[in-house]
């Protein structure tokens, strides 16, 4: 079989990665949030209970990523994928069907376990078998479909909601994810050897036997917990402070109108950035596309605690600029793991980054909305991010320095 058609499939592949995303994490968990105060007006729901929803969807979604790998050896990527993007289709019903809060519970447990088991962990393993070259690339037009969901899903939704019904929303959500299920599964193939293919690998070295990435020396055990507990940080910080962008602002005194447009602006700018960090991490490598996204991340949140003084133009530099560097939260795990353990250790590398991410999600997840009921502002919480992710930057950074991994790529 040509190249030509090999690198065209292994681009057919990051499509289908693309559309198991936008779907399992996109619809099932992002556009929620355009729901959600329907969903509490319509059943009667109290604040506590609407919050809970929440928890029981973050406490599946760890068990999902405990469980992901296993699942991939059971059923394999392609048929895993496949059950979760289903279980987000029989959720929406679920949510568009009853009244009672335990139902909603259970439909936002199926929604949690499709987020892991539809989600980073599987994509990330899908392009380490697909591709050779340009993972990095890859792995960002993948995770872009998550930001692209929540840009051009909430507002039909919306409109569905409001000119019909809560429930026609839902199961339009639903039938429109069963028809992505069905794509995803004539589109993914488990392996290249399905398709009587290599991995990708640049133009003039497809028939240079690919190189395999092995493990840096200086990996001790405890230098191994030190990037777990910077995963922990980095899931806490962003999932949340994206989670919290509206509420940060509303509560500040923004208009209204102000808010949806920097939540759309940040959704933008986290799918171009996610995009150009991997272009930048196959050029140049993790170690310094680390400083990189670092730089951009902390920036941003650094003027998110700037929100109470009112100035709408520090809001959009915010939103633009903590956009940018939110790949620290997708595109980088998986780098830290194949830099950190190999092509041997990979798949349980990401297992173990991926779920303390989700356990720090889990952990603080009731913190911003407690602290601000006590200051009455988010910017305490925001600026506790910030934190959290300067401790995640010097743990990782020192892993990266004294295991000198993540160097600039060898062709």
């Amino acid at each position: 079989m040509s190249t030509t058609h090999r690198v065209h499939y292994a681009w057919v592949i990051c499509l289908a990665g693309t559309l198991m995303l936008f779907t399992s994490i996109g619809l099932g968990v992002n556009v929620f949030s355009a729901f959600q105060p329907h969903l509490m007006a319509y059943a009667g729901l109290t604040n506590t209970q609407g919050s809970f929803i929440i928890t029981v969807r973050s406490f599946f979604l760890l068990l999902g990523m405990t469980t992901a790998n296993t699942l991939v050896d059971r059923l394999g990527i392609r048929g895993g994928g496949t059950l979760a993007l289903v279980m987000v289709a029989l959720s929406s019903f679920l949510f568009g069907a009853v009244r009672q809060f335990p139902l909603y519970c259970v439909a936002a447990a199926l929604v949690g376990l499709s987020y892991s088991w539809a989600g980073m962990i599987p994509a990330s393993l899908l392009i380490s078998r697909w591709f050779h070259d340009r993972q990095a690339l890859a792995l960002g037009i993948v995770s872009a479909g998550t930001g692209f969901a929540t840009i051009v899903a909430p507002v039909p939704f919306t409109m569905l909601i409001e000119k019909f019904s809560l429930r026609v929303s839902f199961w339009t959500e639903a039938g429109i994810v069963l028809v992505f299920a069905l794509l995803y599964f004539l589109l993914a193939r488990n392996t290249p050897e399905e398709k009587g293919m290599s991995p990708y690998r640049l133009a003039g070295l497809e028939n240079t036997p690919a190189r395999p990435r092995q493990a840096p020396q200086g990996l001790t055990r405890p230098r191994w917990y030190a990037v777990l507990v910077a995963s922990f940080c980095v899931g806490a910080a962003t999932s949340l402070g994206i989670s919290n962008t509206g509420v940060l602002y509303s509560t500040a005194g923004y208009d209204s109108a102000v808010v949806a447009q920097l939540i759309s602006v940040m959704g933008l700018c986290m799918m171009v950035g996610k995009v150009a960090y991997g272009q930048v991490a196959d050029r140049v490598g993790g170690r310094l596309s680390n400083y990189l996204i670092y730089a951009l991340v902390l920036a941003g949140f650094a003027l998110c605690c700037l929100a109470d003084t009112g100035s709408v133009p520090l809001a959009y530099a915010a939103m633009i600029i903590a956009g940018l560097g939110m790949p620290v939260s997708t595109v980088a795990l998986p780098i830290w793991a194949r830099d950190l353990r190999g092509d041997e250790g990979y798949a349980q590398g990401l297992k173990w980054i991926q779920s303390m991410y989700g356990l720090g999600i889990f952990v603080i997840g009731p913190v911003p909305g407690a602290l601000a009921d006590v200051t009455g502002s988010y910017v305490p919480t925001y600026a506790i991010f910030l934190g959290m992710l300067a401790l995640s930057l010097v743990l990782v950074g020192y892993v990266y320095a004294r295991t000198q991994a993540g160097g600039r790529p060898e062709r």
